[in-house]
């Protein structure tokens, strides 16, 4: 390695280990020279996949975002999609014979000289000549109008290597069997005379069934300043997994990519990126050491080592000849066949054929075990009847004591104990808690069945920090008891994990259940036992957002309740509800109201029951019967699933508060957003008395500001919003609130007559929404939608028309969100009355209304906001009597449910005063002051 490349590098993973803030102090300090210094940091840029230092290619990729609607040759930019060292993705389309085609273009960094140009014309010809499904299709290329280069691929509707590995986590066979599907890939491309050059996993991406796209082929080469590989040695590779040729400057070769397939494999087997453990000029680590998981160390250890070790040879010459005999090698290792990377020896190929013929082994010897393997199953019948044996001594001394300790506590509520006094349960249990904590006279076991009962009472109401105390206290007693007993460690684990999840900490609530069902499993427990860990998993994972893996869970202990063989009606209503939730959160809106009706028909085998089980019922089917817009049906459900906790669980529990939010945030959809504000107010008075986590309520204060905006109190909004937003952390779980706290602030700022301080509130909004992943309706047009609604507010009706088409994207989502399209088409009648186009507002206003009255209840402030518009466009076209049938509607409403000082009580009092003056003529005017 030249020594200028060597300081490069040490100089790059020095700084990689510091933090972005330090980074540019350390290389100041550390280098003096200024052509390392800029490699270094065009390598950090690329490795944290920022823009690299290109003024010219970053301006035009500012102006690109700034601009979704700007064309680059035949295609129109619609959405950045990501970027990288070498560029800036965009989602494009063309015209092509009259239809839209999708395609991702790249805008590539750096102009080409005019040497460059024409090889840049040669290698896409050689780009367009690969023909694999698993390498994205090269469609076009060129130069923009501003000279930047581009090329034009298909658009493919897919997530990148890593999160689909995260997400999935295949087997090592499944992920053996896509790493061939890309080594064919490559081998299609050498067979063509291209290499690629940067084989890593961000530039692999998966599609929705599973199959693997190599991209970026040729990129590396296309922006060259002369005619030699060298001339990129900082642009066309990245550290960690470019060859050590590539590191010298030497020219490549087709081994040069199978050094960057065998980096590929190291990641894609440990889970674990190359560039964190090979740093400078050290070897590529086995994998078997690395992965984390002592399983996957003993699967790769062997055969999958030595394919990776003989890939990655610092010297090409030692690698694998082509990719084809890399193929070989992988292929023959899933076969249970020596490979060629193994020593030739005796014992080598004598393990892989007992492998191969384990049948025929196995059958061989049998005989030869048969009467060892008898004795040793006698002997394991006779150690499983002890274990269950000692298993259901200790379930029946635990219910004993739990049974002794609950007749204790309800001994107090005996006459001569509550002398007239109510008594609740919370009361009996904190007075059962401070009578244990004062009395040490029991045996560290029988208190720690006391704190457990406890625990799960307190769990059982939905009270859930003294719940989670409880909890710990049992598990402390335990320990101290000798901590041998684990029935009763999974019964804590168990109460631990319901006080969790009513805390909204997921990931703990998970990983208790994790370890439930790893003591349940060693135990051998019954599968009725399993079924209802299993289904705890899962809603422990429904809370953390896991919606796929929860309806796993779910579905495995409905396997096992009817493997069981045993009828559990409450167990089954339970697990089929937590499908339902599951489905229902992945937008499966039919299969969560077919799982609902079974829930309710296994329900009604318990009888008229006001309990858990009862309230559960009502509130997914709120939410279900909701998502298909039955909103009478779900407003019904929610006003009993409230009676039900009040009555049962009383003021002071999460179920209560959590039923006072749905309750809120239903009235608030349908239009009743005056009426909602009291049960946000509750909802967060027993979240105050539960000490539930700021943030959450923090979250909650948004939920409470976005009605009051409903209703124009533009004032309470902003002062909710300031004080919510510093409380909320930055993580995904609040990424949402974050986002709509910021355009909601933002609107109302505007109706205040503060829209350059709002400004701020749209940038930020949109700043997030572009970076997260999650949630679609707090996408880019969602935030727009909101941001052309606060410039209509503030009376900027060419800025709103220029961002509107901006938000159009909210139409491909109809279906999910109509509310959205409904803001959107009133938002456009808006600017056509305005710019006088009376004939187009006055159908997207009609428009507007109708769907208002589908997707709101009758007499609900939305509505009478639409007739409120309808009537104006029809004031301006001079139709007064449609004017006023529709103000005689919307008037009553809009005075009953807006504040004082809101905006459309002055629009309706000045279009009063213009119809009653009959001024028809003047109606337009008006609306135009």
């Amino acid at each position: 390695m030249n020594p200028k490349f060597q300081r490069i590098e040490h100089l790059f993973h020095e700084a990689l280990n510091r933090s972005s803030e330090d980074r540019e102090r350390f290389l100041l300090e550390s280098e003096s020279d200024p052509e390392i210094l800029a490699a270094t940091r065009r390598l950090l840029a690329s490795d944290s996949d920022e823009t690299l230092g290109d003024p010219v290619g970053e301006r035009l990729v500012r102006v690109a975002r700034a601009a979704p609607s700007r064309s680059i040759g035949p295609y129109r930019l619609l959405r950045e999609l990501g970027t990288g060292g070498m560029g800036t993705v965009f989602l494009a389309e063309r015209d092509v014979e009259g239809r839209a085609q999708q395609v991702a273009l790249k805008l590539l960094r750096g102009f080409p000289t005019q040497a460059s140009r024409k090889r840049m014309a040669r290698e896409r010809a050689m780009l367009a000549g690969l023909n694999h499904p698993n390498i994205a299709r090269h469609i076009d290329g060129g130069e923009s109008a501003d000279g930047q280069p581009y090329l034009v691929m298909d658009y493919v509707e897919s997530r990148p290597l890593p999160e689909f590995l995260s997400t999935q986590k295949p087997s090592v066979n499944e992920r053996l069997k896509l790493y061939l599907r890309l080594c064919d890939a490559v081998r299609h491309a050498h067979q063509r005379l291209v290499l690629h050059r940067d084989i890593k996993p961000s530039n692999v991406i998966v599609r929705d069934d599973g199959t693997p796209v190599l991209i970026d082929f040729g990129v590396g080469t296309l922006l060259e300043e002369g005619e030699q590989p060298s001339h990129t040695i900082t642009r066309a590779f990245t550290p960690g997994y470019s060859a050590p040729e590539q590191c010298r400057g030497e020219s490549e070769t087709t081994v040069t990519d199978v050094f960057g397939l065998g980096a590929l494999l190291f990641d894609l087997l440990t889970d674990q990126r190359l560039s964190e453990h090979c740093k400078n000029e050290a070897p590529v680590p086995a994998p078997s050491r690395i992965a984390a998981d002592p399983a996957r160390r003993r699967l790769l250890r062997g055969d999958l080592d030595r394919i990776v070790a003989k890939a990655t040879q610092p010297e090409p010459d030692h690698r694998y000849g082509t990719v084809a005999e890399l193929i070989d090698d992988v292929q023959r290792h899933l076969q249970g066949l020596p490979i060629s990377a193994a020593p030739d020896r005796m014992l080598y190929r004598l393990d892989k054929w007992v492998r191969r013929h384990r049948t025929a082994v196995a059958a061989g010897t049998l005989i030869a075990v048969a009467a060892g393997l008898a004795v040793w199953q006698l002997n394991a019948e006779r150690q499983r009847a002890l274990t269950a044996e000692k298993l259901s001594e200790h379930e029946a001394i635990n219910a004993k004591a739990s049974r002794d300790f609950l007749a204790s506590v309800l001994a107090e509520t005996s006459p001569e104990a509550v002398r007239g006094q109510p008594i609740t349960i919370s009361t009996l249990l904190a007075n059962a808690a401070e009578k244990l904590e004062a009395d040490r006279t029991q045996d560290p076991r029988t208190r720690a069945v006391a704190w457990l009962t406890i625990g799960e009472v307190y769990a059982d109401i939905n009270d859930p920090r003294p719940a989670l105390d409880a909890a710990e206290r049992a598990d402390r007693s335990a320990v101290a008891a000798g901590g041998a007993d684990r029935e009763l460690e999974a019964r804590i684990l168990h109460a631990r994990s319901a006080a969790l999840i009513q805390l909204e900490r997921a990931g703990e609530a998970r990983e208790a259940m994790r370890r439930v069902i790893a003591i349940r499993q060693a135990q051998d427990a019954k599968p009725l036992v399993m079924a209802r860990a299993y289904s705890d998993y899962g809603t422990a994972m429904l809370h953390g957002a896991d919606f796929k893996n929860a309806e796993r869970q779910q579905r495995h202990a409905l396997q096992l309740l009817d493997a069981s063989g045993e009828s559990d009606a409450a167990l089954r209503t339970e697990i089929l509800l937590g499908l339902a939730r599951s489905l229902y959160y992945q937008n499966d809106i039919d299969s969560a109201a077919r799982e609902l009706t079974r829930a309710e028909t296994a329900g009604r085998e318990l009888g008229a029951r006001d309990g858990l089980l009862s309230y559960q019922l009502h509130r997914i089917a709120v939410l279900v019967r909701h998502a298909q817009h039955r909103y009478e049906d779900a407003l019904s459900h929610a006003e009993q699933a409230s009676r039900l906790a009040y009555r049962v669980y009383g003021m002071n529990s999460r179920l209560t508060a959590d039923m006072e939010l749905y309750l809120a945030m239903l009235l608030d959809d349908v239009g009743r957003s005056r009426a909602a504000v009291p049960h946000y107010q509750r909802s967060q008075e027993i979240a105050r008395a539960l000490e539930l986590d700021d943030a959450i309520q923090a979250r909650d204060d948004v939920r409470l500001a976005m009605a009051y905006a409903n209703v124009s109190d533009h004032a309470r909004t902003v002062a909710l919003i300031d004080a919510a937003l510093p409380r909320m952390p930055r993580q995904p779980a609040y990424m949402p609130w974050l986002i709509k706290a910021h355009y909601t602030r933002g609107v109302s700022l505007a109706a205040l007559g503060r829209y350059a301080q709002g400004r701020a509130d749209f940038d930020k909004a949109l700043e997030l929404s572009r970076g997260y992943q999650g949630e679609v309706f707090v996408g880019p047009a969602f935030v727009q939608l909101r941001h052309a609604q606060a410039l209509i507010e503030a009376g900027r009706y060419e800025e709103a028309q220029a961002i509107l088409p901006e938000a159009a994207p909210v139409e491909r989502y109809r279906d999910l969100d109509p509310k959205a399209l409904l803001a959107l088409q009133s938002l456009r009648g808006a600017v056509a009355l305005q710019r006088g186009d009376l004939p187009g507002a006055g159908q997207y206003l009609d428009r507007a209304l109708a769907m208002a009255q589908k997707h709101y209840l009758a007499g609900t402030l939305p509505i009478a906001k639409a007739e409120l518009a309808a009537a104006q466009a029809a004031a301006a076209r001079g139709d007064t009597a449609q004017a006023r049938a529709l103000l005689e509607r919307a008037t009553p409403v809009l005075q009953q449910e807006l504040t004082e000082r809101a905006p459309e009580l002055n629009e309706l009092s000045k279009l009063e005063r213009s119809l009653a003056g009959g001024y028809a003529g003047n109606a337009q005017q008006t609306l135009r002051r």
